[in-house]
C-alpha cells in the first residue's frame, strides 16, 4: 500500500491537488478509458505530457492510444466502477465537468481525427501517422501565407468530419482555401 500511496502522491503533485481529489480523478480516468489502468501506466502517460497541457482529457487520450480497446467502454465493468464511485461523485463532478466543456481547439481536432482515422482503418484505408500538432503544422504549411490559426484548421476538420472522407492535412488545407475564396 505504501507503493500505492507513493503513486497517488506523485499523481497529486503533478495535478497540484489533494490526495482525495487525486484518488477520485484516477477513478474517473479509469472509467473514461474503459479499463482498470494501473497507476504506473497513468504516471507514465503524465510524464509524456507537457505540464502546460496536462489535463484529464490528455491523459485519457494518451491511455486510449496506448491500446485500450474502445469496445470495453460499454462492458458491464463500467457500471461496477460507477457504483463504487457514486459516493464521491457529488464532490468531484463540478470540477471535472468544467474542463470537459472547454476542450482546446487542438484537443477537439485530436478527437475528430481519432474518430475519422479509426473509421478509415476499419474501412481498409491507411490514415496519416502523425500527431495532431504535426497535422496542424502540415495543414498550415499547405495553405501558405497568411498562416491559418488552429481554430481555422479546427473549423475545416469539423466540416470534413461530416463527410465520408479520410481527413488529411492537404484536404483540410483545401477546405480552408475554398472557404477563403468564397468570402
Amino acid at each position: 500500500m505504501n507503493m500505492n500511496n507513493n503513486e497517488y502522491e506523485q499523481f497529486a503533485k503533478a495535478f497540484r491537488c489533494t490526495m482525495p481529489m487525486a484518488e477520485s480523478i484516477v477513478v474517473r480516468i479509469r472509467q473514461r478509458v474503459g479499463r482498470d489502468v494501473p497507476m504506473g501506466e497513468i504516471l507514465g502517460a503524465i510524464k509524456k505530457i507537457a505540464p502546460t497541457r496536462l489535463t484529464t482529457d490528455s491523459i485519457v487520450l494518451r491511455l486510449q492510444k496506448a491500446g485500450a480497446p474502445r469496445s470495453n467502454r460499454s462492458s458491464h465493468g463500467d457500471e461496477e466502477d460507477f457504483e463504487q464511485e457514486s459516493d464521491e461523485t457529488p464532490v468531484a463532478r463540478p470540477r471535472k465537468s468544467t474542463p470537459k466543456r472547454t476542450i482546446s481547439p487542438q484537443g477537439q481536432i485530436t478527437e475528430l481525427l481519432e474518430r475519422n482515422w479509426s473509421r478509415a482503418q476499419e474501412a481498409g484505408l491507411r490514415p496519416p501517422d502523425m500527431t495532431t500538432d504535426k497535422f496542424v503544422r502540415a495543414t498550415q504549411s499547405a495553405v501558405g501565407e497568411p498562416k491559418p490559426s488552429v481554430v481555422r484548421v479546427l473549423t475545416a476538420v469539423q466540416k470534413l468530419s461530416k463527410r465520408d472522407v479520410l481527413i488529411t492535412p492537404n484536404l483540410a488545407a483545401d477546405e480552408i482555401i475554398e472557404t477563403d475564396e468564397l468570402r
